[in-house]
Protein backbone atom coordinates (compact mmCIF):
# COMPACT_ATOMS: atom_id res chain seq x y z
CA UNK A 1 0.00 0.00 0.00
CA UNK A 2 1.08 3.61 -0.47
CA UNK A 3 2.41 5.33 2.66
CA UNK A 4 0.15 7.91 4.25
CA UNK A 5 1.85 11.29 4.66
CA UNK A 6 0.54 11.86 8.17
CA UNK A 7 1.93 8.57 9.41
CA UNK A 8 5.38 9.31 8.10
CA UNK A 9 5.24 12.81 9.56
CA UNK A 10 4.50 11.44 13.01
CA UNK A 11 7.20 8.82 12.65
CA UNK A 12 9.90 11.27 11.65
CA UNK A 13 8.70 14.30 13.58
CA UNK A 14 9.16 16.53 10.56
CA UNK A 15 7.57 19.96 10.37
CA UNK A 16 8.33 22.22 7.42
CA UNK A 17 7.78 25.99 7.50
CA UNK A 18 4.72 27.43 5.82
CA UNK A 19 5.17 28.65 2.27
CA UNK A 20 4.45 32.24 1.31
CA UNK A 21 1.70 32.82 -1.21
CA UNK A 22 2.55 33.22 -4.85
CA UNK A 23 0.95 36.04 -6.79
CA UNK A 24 -1.81 37.11 -4.40
CA UNK A 25 -0.39 40.24 -2.71
CA UNK A 26 -0.72 39.00 0.87
CA UNK A 27 2.41 37.04 1.70
CA UNK A 28 0.96 35.42 4.83
CA UNK A 29 -1.53 33.25 2.91
CA UNK A 30 -0.38 29.65 3.38
CA UNK A 31 -1.32 27.29 0.52
CA UNK A 32 0.40 24.17 1.83
CA UNK A 33 -2.85 23.25 3.57
CA UNK A 34 -4.92 23.36 0.37
CA UNK A 35 -2.59 22.55 -2.51
CA UNK A 36 -3.94 22.54 -6.06
CA UNK A 37 -6.72 20.38 -7.47
CA UNK A 38 -9.76 20.74 -9.71
CA UNK A 39 -13.35 19.47 -9.57
CA UNK A 40 -13.45 15.74 -10.21
CA UNK A 41 -9.68 15.35 -10.23
CA UNK A 42 -8.60 12.45 -7.94
CA UNK A 43 -5.26 14.07 -7.13
CA UNK A 44 -4.00 17.03 -5.17
CA UNK A 45 -0.62 18.67 -5.68
CA UNK A 46 1.19 20.24 -2.74
CA UNK A 47 4.46 22.17 -2.67
CA UNK A 48 6.64 22.52 0.43
CA UNK A 49 9.81 24.53 1.03
CA UNK A 50 12.81 22.27 1.63
CA UNK A 51 16.13 24.03 2.13
CA UNK A 52 16.55 26.39 -0.81
CA UNK A 53 14.29 24.30 -3.02
CA UNK A 54 10.79 22.87 -3.16
CA UNK A 55 9.37 19.40 -2.71
CA UNK A 56 6.34 18.83 -4.95
CA UNK A 57 4.07 15.89 -4.13
CA UNK A 58 1.16 14.25 -5.94
CA UNK A 59 -1.38 12.98 -3.41
CA UNK A 60 -4.45 10.84 -3.88
CA UNK A 61 -7.40 12.76 -2.48
CA UNK A 62 -9.38 9.70 -1.39
CA UNK A 63 -6.90 8.50 1.22
CA UNK A 64 -4.01 10.99 1.33
CA UNK A 65 -1.48 8.52 -0.12
CA UNK A 66 1.59 10.05 -1.75
CA UNK A 67 1.94 8.72 -5.30
CA UNK A 68 4.94 10.68 -6.53
CA UNK A 69 7.27 13.42 -5.39
CA UNK A 70 9.95 15.56 -7.00
CA UNK A 71 12.57 17.96 -5.75
CA UNK A 72 12.52 21.25 -7.65
CA UNK A 73 15.27 23.82 -7.73
CA UNK A 74 14.27 27.15 -6.16
CA UNK A 75 11.21 28.12 -4.18
CA UNK A 76 7.82 27.77 -5.88
CA UNK A 77 4.36 27.51 -4.35
CA UNK A 78 0.78 26.71 -5.24
CA UNK A 79 -0.67 30.14 -5.99
CA UNK A 80 -3.29 31.65 -3.69
CA UNK A 81 -6.16 33.58 -5.26
CA UNK A 82 -8.05 34.74 -2.18
CA UNK A 83 -7.67 35.49 1.50
CA UNK A 84 -9.23 32.17 2.53
CA UNK A 85 -6.31 30.31 0.82
CA UNK A 86 -8.33 29.32 -2.23
CA UNK A 87 -5.81 28.26 -4.88
CA UNK A 88 -5.37 27.81 -8.60
CA UNK A 89 -2.87 26.35 -11.05
CA UNK A 90 -4.16 22.93 -12.14
CA UNK A 91 -5.76 22.66 -15.60
CA UNK A 92 -9.12 20.90 -15.72
CA UNK A 93 -7.75 18.23 -18.07
CA UNK A 94 -5.32 17.30 -15.31
CA UNK A 95 -2.19 17.51 -17.45
CA UNK A 96 -0.59 20.75 -16.34
CA UNK A 97 0.22 22.47 -13.07
CA UNK A 98 1.35 26.10 -12.94
CA UNK A 99 3.33 27.08 -9.85
CA UNK A 100 4.46 30.56 -8.84
CA UNK A 101 7.52 31.95 -7.14
CA UNK A 102 6.56 33.13 -3.64
CA UNK A 103 5.86 36.81 -3.33
CA UNK A 104 8.44 38.56 -1.20
CA UNK A 105 7.13 42.10 -1.47
CA UNK A 106 4.82 44.46 -3.27
CA UNK A 107 5.22 45.56 -5.93
CA UNK A 108 7.64 43.17 -7.62
CA UNK A 109 9.58 43.88 -10.81
CA UNK A 110 9.16 40.46 -12.39
CA UNK A 111 6.95 37.40 -11.96
CA UNK A 112 8.20 33.83 -12.27
CA UNK A 113 5.97 30.87 -13.14
CA UNK A 114 6.95 27.20 -13.45
CA UNK A 115 4.96 24.92 -15.77
CA UNK A 116 4.88 21.31 -14.53
CA UNK A 117 3.85 18.04 -16.21
CA UNK A 118 1.54 16.37 -13.69
CA UNK A 119 2.37 12.82 -14.86
CA UNK A 120 6.06 13.11 -13.97
CA UNK A 121 6.11 16.31 -11.87
CA UNK A 122 8.93 17.39 -14.19
CA UNK A 123 9.07 21.14 -15.03
CA UNK A 124 8.36 21.77 -18.70
CA UNK A 125 9.40 25.39 -18.68
CA UNK A 126 9.96 28.44 -16.54
CA UNK A 127 8.48 31.81 -17.45
CA UNK A 128 9.78 35.17 -16.29
CA UNK A 129 7.24 37.91 -17.00
CA UNK A 130 8.20 41.53 -16.64
CA UNK A 131 5.95 43.31 -14.15
CA UNK A 132 3.87 42.41 -11.12
CA UNK A 133 1.38 39.64 -11.81
CA UNK A 134 -0.53 37.07 -9.81
CA UNK A 135 -1.74 33.75 -11.21
CA UNK A 136 -5.54 33.75 -11.34
CA UNK A 137 -6.46 30.68 -13.37
CA UNK A 138 -5.59 28.17 -16.08
CA UNK A 139 -7.75 27.19 -19.04
CA UNK A 140 -9.08 23.61 -19.12
CA UNK A 141 -6.68 22.62 -21.92
CA UNK A 142 -3.69 24.46 -20.36
CA UNK A 143 -3.40 26.78 -23.37
CA UNK A 144 -3.96 29.98 -21.37
CA UNK A 145 -2.85 31.18 -17.97
CA UNK A 146 -4.84 34.05 -16.49
CA UNK A 147 -2.94 36.70 -14.57
CA UNK A 148 -3.88 39.61 -12.36
CA UNK A 149 -1.67 42.53 -13.37
CA UNK A 150 -1.10 44.97 -10.50
CA UNK A 151 -0.58 48.51 -11.67
CA UNK A 152 0.93 51.59 -10.11
CA UNK A 153 1.96 49.91 -6.89
CA UNK A 154 -1.67 49.76 -5.75
CA UNK A 155 -2.98 46.26 -4.84
CA UNK A 156 -6.53 47.39 -5.57
CA UNK A 157 -5.66 48.65 -9.08
CA UNK A 158 -5.39 45.71 -11.43
CA UNK A 159 -6.38 44.18 -14.73
CA UNK A 160 -7.01 40.60 -15.84
CA UNK A 161 -4.63 39.42 -18.55
CA UNK A 162 -4.43 36.23 -20.60
CA UNK A 163 -1.01 34.66 -21.18
CA UNK A 164 -0.53 32.26 -24.10
CA UNK A 165 1.48 29.37 -22.63
CA UNK A 166 2.21 27.91 -26.07
CA UNK A 167 3.57 31.10 -27.58
CA UNK A 168 4.96 32.56 -24.39
CA UNK A 169 3.38 35.99 -24.57
CA UNK A 170 0.62 38.14 -23.11
CA UNK A 171 -2.53 38.79 -25.10
CA UNK A 172 -2.44 42.49 -26.02
CA UNK A 173 -5.64 43.61 -24.28
CA UNK A 174 -6.95 43.09 -20.75
CA UNK A 175 -10.04 40.93 -20.24
CA UNK A 176 -12.98 43.13 -19.25
CA UNK A 177 -16.74 42.77 -18.88
CA UNK A 178 -17.96 43.63 -22.37
CA UNK A 179 -21.18 44.96 -20.86
CA UNK A 180 -19.22 47.67 -19.04
CA UNK A 181 -15.82 47.88 -20.76
CA UNK A 182 -14.84 51.12 -19.06
CA UNK A 183 -15.55 49.88 -15.53
CA UNK A 184 -12.42 49.56 -13.41
CA UNK A 185 -11.95 46.48 -11.24
CA UNK A 186 -10.88 47.14 -7.67
CA UNK A 187 -10.98 45.42 -4.32
CA UNK A 188 -9.63 42.34 -2.58
CA UNK A 189 -10.55 38.73 -3.25
CA UNK A 190 -12.10 36.82 -0.37
CA UNK A 191 -12.93 33.38 -1.73
CA UNK A 192 -13.11 31.34 -4.94
CA UNK A 193 -15.24 28.53 -6.41
CA UNK A 194 -14.85 26.64 -9.69
CA UNK A 195 -17.47 25.15 -12.02
CA UNK A 196 -17.66 21.37 -12.30
CA UNK A 197 -16.04 21.38 -15.75
CA UNK A 198 -13.23 23.66 -14.61
CA UNK A 199 -14.11 26.34 -17.13
CA UNK A 200 -15.52 29.07 -14.90
CA UNK A 201 -13.72 30.65 -11.96
CA UNK A 202 -15.97 32.62 -9.59
CA UNK A 203 -14.23 34.97 -7.15
CA UNK A 204 -15.87 37.08 -4.45
CA UNK A 205 -14.38 40.59 -4.20
CA UNK A 206 -14.89 43.43 -1.75
CA UNK A 207 -13.04 45.98 0.30
CA UNK A 208 -13.22 49.10 -1.85
CA UNK A 209 -16.59 49.44 -3.54
CA UNK A 210 -19.73 47.33 -3.59
CA UNK A 211 -19.02 43.60 -3.26
CA UNK A 212 -19.10 41.67 -6.52
CA UNK A 213 -18.38 38.26 -8.00
CA UNK A 214 -15.89 38.11 -10.85
CA UNK A 215 -16.89 35.31 -13.26
CA UNK A 216 -13.95 34.35 -15.48
CA UNK A 217 -14.50 32.09 -18.48
CA UNK A 218 -11.09 30.46 -18.80
CA UNK A 219 -11.98 28.74 -22.08
CA UNK A 220 -13.56 31.74 -23.80
CA UNK A 221 -11.24 34.48 -22.44
CA UNK A 222 -14.11 36.65 -21.21
CA UNK A 223 -15.27 37.91 -17.84
CA UNK A 224 -18.36 39.28 -16.11
CA UNK A 225 -18.57 41.40 -12.97
CA UNK A 226 -21.69 40.62 -10.96
CA UNK A 227 -22.59 43.26 -8.36
CA UNK A 228 -24.04 42.11 -5.04
CA UNK A 229 -26.17 45.00 -3.75
CA UNK A 230 -27.32 44.83 -0.17
CA UNK A 231 -24.47 42.65 1.11
CA UNK A 232 -22.56 44.19 3.99
CA UNK A 233 -18.84 44.36 3.23
CA UNK A 234 -18.10 43.55 6.87
CA UNK A 235 -19.59 40.08 6.37
CA UNK A 236 -17.47 39.09 3.38
CA UNK A 237 -14.90 37.11 5.35
CA UNK A 238 -17.71 34.77 6.46
CA UNK A 239 -19.14 34.21 3.00
CA UNK A 240 -18.32 31.45 0.52
CA UNK A 241 -19.35 30.59 -3.04
CA UNK A 242 -21.07 27.32 -3.93
CA UNK A 243 -21.53 26.26 -7.56
CA UNK A 244 -24.88 24.54 -8.13
CA UNK A 245 -26.59 23.32 -11.27
CA UNK A 246 -27.22 26.45 -13.30
CA UNK A 247 -26.31 28.92 -10.56
CA UNK A 248 -23.72 30.16 -8.08
CA UNK A 249 -24.81 30.66 -4.48
CA UNK A 250 -23.29 33.12 -2.05
CA UNK A 251 -23.54 31.30 1.27
CA UNK A 252 -22.99 32.42 4.85
CA UNK A 253 -21.10 30.80 7.70
CA UNK A 254 -23.83 28.24 8.42
CA UNK A 255 -24.23 27.30 4.76
CA UNK A 256 -27.42 29.28 4.05
CA UNK A 257 -27.62 31.01 0.67
CA UNK A 258 -27.86 34.79 0.92
CA UNK A 259 -27.84 35.40 -2.86
CA UNK A 260 -28.38 33.33 -6.00
CA UNK A 261 -26.54 34.16 -9.22
CA UNK A 262 -27.87 32.71 -12.46
CA UNK A 263 -24.83 31.15 -14.14
CA UNK A 264 -26.11 32.03 -17.63
CA UNK A 265 -27.61 35.50 -17.29
CA UNK A 266 -25.73 36.54 -14.11
CA UNK A 267 -28.97 37.88 -12.68
CA UNK A 268 -28.83 38.17 -8.88
CA UNK A 269 -31.76 37.22 -6.67
CA UNK A 270 -32.48 36.70 -3.00
CA UNK A 271 -33.39 33.20 -1.76
CA UNK A 272 -36.97 32.55 -0.82
CA UNK A 273 -37.68 32.58 2.89
CA UNK A 274 -37.47 29.15 4.47
CA UNK A 275 -35.30 27.67 1.71
CA UNK A 276 -32.97 24.80 2.55
CA UNK A 277 -29.42 25.85 3.41
CA UNK A 278 -26.64 24.98 1.00
CA UNK A 279 -24.38 22.11 1.93
CA UNK A 280 -21.45 23.29 3.95
CA UNK A 281 -17.89 22.44 3.03
CA UNK A 282 -16.05 21.02 6.02
CA UNK A 283 -13.41 23.45 7.19
CA UNK A 284 -10.96 20.69 8.06
CA UNK A 285 -11.00 18.80 4.76
CA UNK A 286 -11.13 19.92 1.14
CA UNK A 287 -14.00 18.31 -0.83
CA UNK A 288 -13.44 14.76 -1.94
CA UNK A 289 -10.53 14.06 0.39
CA UNK A 290 -12.24 11.57 2.65
CA UNK A 291 -11.73 13.61 5.81
CA UNK A 292 -7.95 13.58 5.52
CA UNK A 293 -6.51 15.90 8.23
CA UNK A 294 -4.80 18.43 6.00
CA UNK A 295 -4.08 20.86 8.81
CA UNK A 296 -1.79 18.26 10.40
CA UNK A 297 -0.47 16.71 7.19
CA UNK A 298 0.06 19.86 5.16
CA UNK A 299 3.81 19.74 5.66
CA UNK A 300 4.33 16.01 5.42
CA UNK A 301 5.67 15.83 1.90
CA UNK A 302 8.96 16.82 3.52
CA UNK A 303 9.19 13.22 4.71
CA UNK A 304 11.56 12.48 1.85
CA UNK A 305 14.41 13.58 4.07
CA UNK A 306 17.07 11.89 2.02
CA UNK A 307 15.65 13.38 -1.16
CA UNK A 308 15.53 16.83 0.37
CA UNK A 309 19.15 16.57 1.51
CA UNK A 310 20.18 15.42 -1.96
CA UNK A 311 18.29 18.30 -3.54
CA UNK A 312 19.94 20.76 -1.17
CA UNK A 313 23.41 19.47 -2.04
CA UNK A 314 22.64 19.40 -5.75
CA UNK A 315 21.35 22.95 -5.91
CA UNK A 316 23.35 24.72 -3.23
CA UNK A 317 25.60 26.20 -5.92
CA UNK A 318 22.90 28.69 -6.89
CA UNK A 319 20.49 29.17 -9.78
CA UNK A 320 20.60 26.34 -12.29
CA UNK A 321 20.12 26.63 -16.00
CA UNK A 322 16.73 25.82 -17.54
CA UNK A 323 18.05 22.41 -18.57
CA UNK A 324 19.27 21.62 -15.06
CA UNK A 325 15.99 22.74 -13.56
CA UNK A 326 14.08 20.33 -15.76
CA UNK A 327 16.18 17.37 -14.60
CA UNK A 328 15.43 17.70 -10.91
CA UNK A 329 15.26 14.42 -9.02
CA UNK A 330 11.98 12.55 -8.87
CA UNK A 331 10.57 9.22 -7.88
CA UNK A 332 7.28 7.49 -7.36
CA UNK A 333 6.76 6.81 -3.67
CA UNK A 334 7.64 3.21 -2.98
CA UNK A 335 5.16 0.65 -1.69
CA UNK A 336 5.14 0.08 2.04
Amino acid sequence: MRPHLLGVLLALGICAPAAASGGFPVSSVDTTQTGATSPGNPFRYVAFPVGHGTLLAKIRRADGATLRHRALNGRVVVAAVAQDASTTGLSADGTTLVLAAPRRGFPQRATRLTIVDTATLRPRSELVIRGDFGLDGVSPDARWAYLIQYRGGDPTNYAVRAYDLRRGRLAPKPIVDARNPGEKMSGFSYTRATSADGRWEYTLYGGVSEPFVHALDTAGRRAFCVDLPGIDSASLSNLRLAVRHGRVDVVDGVGAAVRHIDATTFRVSKPRAGGAPAARRAASAPPGDGGFPWVLAAVTAAVAAGLAALAHRRYRGGTASGRKRSTSSSSATSHA
